[in-house]
């Protein structure tokens, strides 16, 4: 899939490489000057030019394929060891990052339903975890397993319900045995939905509330992003829901590459960006990240379909988020109604959780503060300014209560 998006990309680049200097040639506006310069040179080029746009792309593409398969061979395994398990309940298990007599706030930490959990644990150097566990605080992470039987009809009102608040009350439970308030609670991507909703509901649950690239506002999506919303507004939300439910009845869930298709296609030219980086990169700890990330990247998770079929069309084709009208137990999520003390990571360059679409769920809470990071969705917990843009600011703020 990777390959096929950057051959058509290149494809399309030596068939239009004659109108890059024309003023209706639809240039982005940070790329435009530097594109119009180029079709520029190219129209000088003449008859060559189409000739040098195929060599280069094919330059390009081998470069790509030289870091696929320096990533293939590369023998880097994570092999870090899950910590306790303090909670279980079907696939979904609680985790306790917490040390021997940590006296630090409890922190319920709640990833995306979409990918693996241990993003948040990925590797010795860029353990978001480990590394909160070692400033005193006991980090729990909710890991949501793979879909088993138990989950197989799950929508998202149920993982809240069956879920996210055994999980939470299991962690209220500890820090009341350590002699402390409600716990915090950090919701990453997709799970700072949830953690929303538990503040707004359960304030006695939620001390703090973090979040960190959550989406909620699908109707500020930015690029491709936004192209592939207003394509998908013009189907019948039902029909899109009665066709993932299908699937899902087939197959016993929505499949991971169908998952890691819709995601490729935010950016259809990442990979190709990204492994031909990887070509050139010297061994070190930015190569190991890189190989680790790709693994967890590749070690997606299957998603209940009744849940992949809300998010859809509940979510991205309705916005009910943002209207107030996504319902969980028969009650909307209202973030007005949130009391903790709230802190929110939105970073401008983020895909998945554009800035617009993730600022407007801090900007719904009263009182809540805003940052932004420099560095993209995954970034943001694993990336090289990780510590100094969110994990430390992080840290102040649960210290805090």
């Amino acid at each position: 899939m990777h390959l096929a998006a950057a051959a058509a990309n290149y494809s399309q680049a030596i068939s239009l490489q004659a109108l890059a200097d024309d003023p209706r040639f639809p240039w982005t506006p940070e790329v435009r000057p530097e594109g119009r310069a180029s079709g520029k040179g190219l129209g000088e080029a003449g008859r060559e030019a189409p000739f040098a746009v195929a060599a280069e792309a094919g330059r390009r593409l081998r470069e790509m394929l030289a870091g696929i398969e320096r990533y293939q061979a590369h023998p880097l395994r994570r092999t870090l060891p899950d910590p306790p398990v303090v909670w279980k309940r079907g696939a979904a298990r609680l985790l306790d990052y917490g040390r021997p007599g940590a006296r630090g706030p409890v922190i319920l930490v709640t990833p995306s339903l979409v990918n693996r959990a241990y993003i948040l644990d990925l590797h010795p150097e860029r353990s978001l975890m480990r590394w909160l566990a070692g400033r005193g605080m006991r980090p729990l992470l909710l890991d949501w397993g793979l879909p088993g039987p138990e989950e197989a009809g799950f929508d998202l009102c149920d993982y809240f319900r069956e879920r996210v608040l055994p999980a939470a009350e299991t962690a209220a439970a500890l820090a009341r045995e350590a002699g402390g308030g409600p716990p915090a609670h950090l919701g990453y991507c997709m799970g700072g939905a949830f953690a929303a909703a538990l503040a707004a509901r359960r304030p006695d649950l939620c001390g703090r509330l973090s979040l960190i690239g959550s989406p909620w506002d699908f109707s500020r999506l930015q690029g491709l992003g936004e192209v592939l919303a207003g394509l998908a507004a013009r189907e019948d939300p039902e029909a899109v829901r009665s066709r993932i439910l299908a699937v899902g009845q087939a197959l016993g869930a929505v499949p991971v590459d169908a998952l890691q298709a819709l995601f490729a296609a935010l950016d259809p030219t990442l990979a190709l960006r990204k492994f031909r980086r990887f070509a050139r990169q010297p061994e070190g700890l930015a190569a190991d990240l890189f190989v680790a990330t790709e693994d967890w990247l590749n070690d997606g998770v299957t998603l209940a379909a009744p849940a992949a079929a809300e998010i859809a069309t509940g979510w991205y084709m309705r916005n009910l988020t943002a209207k107030g009208e996504w319902i969980l137990d028969g009650e909307p999520v209202v973030p007005e109604a949130v009391e903790a003390p709230t802190l929110a990571f939105c970073a401008p360059s983020d895909r998945i959780a554009p800035p617009l679409c993730a600022e407007a769920l801090p900007r719904a809470i009263p009182g809540a503060r805003l940052r932004r990071p420099r560095t993209g969705h995954v970034g943001m917990i694993i990336g090289s300014r990780a510590e100094a843009e969110v994990w430390s600011p992080l840290a102040a703020f649960l210290e805090e209560g």
